[in-house]
């Protein structure tokens, strides 16, 4: 049973904005700092203004920054470029856009709020962190601004379609906002706020499981700060509007879902002592290994090669593409002789179902008991690195900043969606949404009471 609420939520006033396109973004998790950069110029009132850099820099000027942040969210208001809706309102969202391979899709979702009361924190465990937004960068963001900029995706099926139908009667009506963005997709927008419109949603979800496929980061880092003010406050009744937060429902069907995988990079100290050639004997045992001939300063070709590579091979067994330092790449899929109960530790508490996703196989087995030669250590935050792209994850290798990348397909729906039925965790990171979800187009101020 899923709890859902409307709230109250802060958004961009149509009166003073023009051109919608100009002021949201991709969602900001995504975007390296060059990019950022290239929002914040684009407009200046851009959502990516109310995103600190997330820079190396010493603490005072980190506290600095989310601070003229908060001071901007500030004149925002005063000036009325953000305002807040008059009522609790559930927020229905379309976006239509060409997946990677050209097929157009459609997502329709919903902007709604849900109890952190009853979440167990260690089952949004999550190992390492993204290469430009780091858990303690989100939680300071959050601290500084008492915003959700984003929500955490959730999803849920829909085999009776009565989620979907009542979504068409509200879709064939004006939305409130409709605009095409900079890439050509285009973002459609209603707000609900009639009684019975929130009730038939509330009843809709009653009768749902939802589940996380990304974001348990975003989850974890809500349920801290939730933590902290419950603190700070004294008031513990788990009623107070920071015991909330901000989600986005989605169906999980084939036709409106399309995940790109996001691939790993081993920090430069976990290669400390490694025998390359003793790594590559030992997954000998259980994968074949071809070198995939690359020249890795060149590292958008060479990127390119790995993913074409590792992808022919993906509907036969399951295949990793692996890039060292000294420019060598392989790919490696699991032989068909080896068996994957075989390859887990023994104490490996995972079900069947999530034993044949790349992911897992890649962090229990290649990482933990090969390159790291423990199968129960648990790694640091620093020790892995999560990139979007591949030739970013190559680059870390050219600049001597990493002791191996690992490439990995996309995770197939059917996977993915037997891992859930059988009641297991997706592993964190294990894939990520295209197009990612916009920042900017609704925003939950948590100092607001619902």
């Amino acid at each position: 049973m899923t709890h859902i609420f409307p709230f109250i939520g802060t958004r961009y006033n149509s009166r003073l904005i023009e051109d919608m396109k100009m002021v949201i973004s991709p969602s900001y998790e995504t975007l390296t700092p060059e990019e950022k950069r290239k929002y914040c110029e684009q407009h200046p009132h851009n959502i990516m203004h109310l995103i600190p850099p997330n820079r190396e820099e010493d603490e005072g000027d980190i506290n600095n920054s989310f601070l003229r942040v908060a001071s901007t969210i500030q004149a925002w208001r005063r000036d009325g470029i953000l305002v807040n809706d008059n009522h609790k309102s559930f927020y229905l969202y379309e976006q239509k856009y060409a997946n990677p391979q050209g097929k157009q899709k459609e997502r329709i979702g919903l902007y709604a709020m849900t109890s952190l009361k009853k979440q167990r924190e260690k089952e949004f465990k999550v190992e390492g962190t993204k290469p430009f937004s780091t858990k303690s960068y989100h939680l300071n963001l959050l601290r500084a601004t008492n915003c959700n900029f984003a929500p955490v995706i959730m999803f849920f099926h829909d085999q009776e379609n009565d989620f979907k139908k009542f979504a068409r009667k509200i879709t064939v009506t004006k939305p409130w906002e409709e605009f095409q963005d900079i890439k050509g997709n285009i973002h459609r927008l209603w707000v609900l706020n009639k009684k019975d419109l929130i009730t038939s949603l509330t009843e809709i979800f009653k009768k749902k499981d939802c589940f996380l496929i990304e974001g348990h980061d975003r989850y974890e880092i809500a349920m801290k700060y939730s933590g902290e003010q419950r603190e700070i406050t004294g008031k513990t009744n788990h009623m107070q509007p920071f015991d909330y937060t901000m989600i986005f429902l989605s169906s999980f069907e084939e036709e409106s879902v399309t995940t790109k995988p996001i691939h790993r990079v081993l920090s430069s100290e976990l290669g400390s002592g490694i025998d390359i050639q003793e790594i590559l004997d030992d997954l000998n045992e259980n994968f074949m290994i071809k070198q995939i001939r690359i020249n890795i300063k060149k590292n958008e070709k060479a990127a390119e090669k790995i993913l074409q590579t590792i992808a022919s091979k993906k509907k036969k067994q399951p295949t990793i593409g692996m890039g060292l330092p000294d420019g060598r790449a392989f790919a490696l899929t699991l032989k068909k002789s080896s068996k994957l109960a075989d390859i887990y530790n023994e104490e490996t508490e995972l079900s069947d179902a999530s034993k044949k996703i790349n992911v897992n196989i890649l962090y229990h087995h290649i990482i933990r008991q090969v390159w790291i030669g423990n199968p129960e250590v648990e790694l640091e935050e620093e020790d892995i690195l999560y990139f979007n792209d591949a030739e970013r994850a190559l680059k870390q290798l050219i600049e001597r900043k990493a002791s191996a990348a690992f490439f990995l397909n996309p995770c197939p729906m059917n996977e993915l969606n037997d891992v859930v039925v059988e009641g297991d965790t997706i592993p964190p990171f294990t894939v990520r949404l295209f197009p990612s979800l916009i920042s900017g187009l609704v925003i939950r101020d948590i100092s607001v009471r619902h």
